[in-house]
């Protein structure tokens, strides 16, 4: 059942993930699309933070989650920082990345902190 909830939740943080890519678009500047998004944000959010509640959640997981994480600082800027914030877990769950042995983990856990970073850098 573990395995089941993992693949799960893998399955929606990359459909999340797809979304916001997909409506963001490739080029530099954001493509407007992407803020028909922007209500469920919070909901998305708080989908990570039970994920990263649950101690059963696997190394995929984190990755997704920390991709996804990325995914939306870049597409919604300082809103960002501010919604994480208010969830500590998600930083607690980003460390757990930076420290997985996984690479792919590590990579993604690692490039969503410097995304949260920039974002906290341009609030000052």
């Amino acid at each position: 059942m573990v395995d089941y909830l993992n693949e799960l939740r893998e399955g929606c943080l990359e459909a999340y993930t797809g979304i916001i890519q997909g409506l963001k678009g490739d080029q530099e500047n954001v493509h407007p699309d992407v803020m028909l998004v922007q209500p469920r944000v919070e909901f998305i959010l708080s989908f990570i933070h039970h994920i990263a509640e649950d101690e059963d959640h696997s190394d995929g997981v984190v990755a997704n989650a920390a991709g996804l994480i990325g995914d939306l600082c870049t597409a919604f800027g300082k809103d960002m920082n501010q919604l994480v914030e208010m969830r500590p877990l998600i930083n607690d769950l980003l460390t757990e990345g930076r420290r997985s042995k996984i690479v792919k983990t590590k990579t993604l856990a690692t490039w969503a902190t410097k995304e949260l970073r920039k974002l906290k850098s341009q609030a000052w």
